[in-house]
């Protein structure tokens, strides 16, 4: 039993990584209009300068299109509650192949996680942008271990040992997507994918894949760009948490496989934006999976 402590606490480490694979996401929050032209101006405002790109941004502005600034940079704030579901553990001792010990230890988890990013987008196109992201991640998450061992004596039930372990986890994120925009008259619609990976110590990096579908309202409030809009976001961060370990009760060494993701893949949310000036936008984005999982995004961006 002690040795099944010290394998379950271990297995603790890797489910509770396996949670920061859920706090990978987007968030482009771009906005699709500027509250004037590039390189006018608006009340002896500052404007952006009409740069090169996009490509046919200057067909764009002749069919009287308003386009925002062609570059973006800003920091991303984004917290994460959420459930992690493990599927299977597997376990190999000193050199053998890993064997699947479900039968007798059950992980769960519950994570909460902060992600700071930095983000710079360009539009390539009017209706395309290309963004990266580079940040850091801080995860604390309560891991539930449920150990079930067969019976002392033939007639007597098995034995089940319960026991939650707060554990915490920091690493690094990096990631690139694509966004697709476009509207008529005051409604918009954005299709958004996000390719990401992140280092949290173990043999192979996270990898996620995120796409969200935004469709939402496009106006001003007096003369300022305000946007409103409704979202799905799948999330597609189920993984294989690959490592060793050493058994602290003999010293051997221990493969483990953990097949990991979110318990619910889709969440659903709403956001809104707002253009303070020209060259300042703030976008907050919130969303839930309805089984307690939610999200929050703060993104404020400087455009140039």
């Amino acid at each position: 039993m002690a040795a099944a402590r010290g394998v379950a606490g271990f297995l603790v480490l890797a489910c509770a990584s396996a949670a920061h694979a859920c706090a990978i996401d987007e968030f482009d929050c771009r906005p699709f209009a500027s509250d004037a032209a590039e390189g006018g101006s608006t009340d002896g405002e500052w404007q952006p300068k009409v740069h090169r790109l996009p490509f046919l941004g200057a067909a764009a502005r002749e069919l009287g299109h308003e386009l925002p600034a062609t570059f973006g940079v800003g920091p991303v704030y984004y917290y994460l509650a959420r459930d992690v579901e493990v599927t299977d553990v597997r376990l190999g001792r000193n050199g053998e192949a890993p064997a699947s010990v479900s039968e007798y230890a059950q992980l769960s988890a519950e994570s909460k996680v902060d992600n700071y990013n930095i983000k710079a987008d360009v539009w390539i196109l009017p209706f395309l942008d290309l963004y990266a992201i580079a940040g850091a991640i801080q995860n604390r998450t309560n891991t539930t271990i449920e150990v079930t061992l067969p019976p002392l004596l033939p007639d007597n039930e098995p034995r089940t040992t319960t026991v939650t372990v707060p554990t915490s986890l920091d690493g690094s994120v990096g990631g690139v997507g694509m966004t697709l925009a476009g509207g008529y008259k005051w409604f918009f619609g954005a299709l958004d994918v996000n390719w990401a990976r992140a280092d949290l110590g173990f043999d192979d990096e996270f990898k996620a894949v995120v796409s969200s579908l935004r469709l939402g309202w496009n106006g001003k409030v007096g003369k300022r760009p305000l946007r409103a809009w409704v979202n799905a976001t799948r999330w597609d961060t189920a993984f294989e948490v690959k490592g060793t370990i050493v058994d602290p009760d003999d010293g051997s060494t221990l493969a483990f496989e953990v097949d990991q993701g979110p318990a619910k893949p889709w969440t659903y949310g709403v956001g809104m934006q707002y253009g303070a000036r020209p060259w300042f936008d703030l976008a907050v984005d919130a969303g839930w999976d309805f089984a307690g999982g939610w999200y929050v995004a703060i993104v404020p961006t400087v455009r140039f």
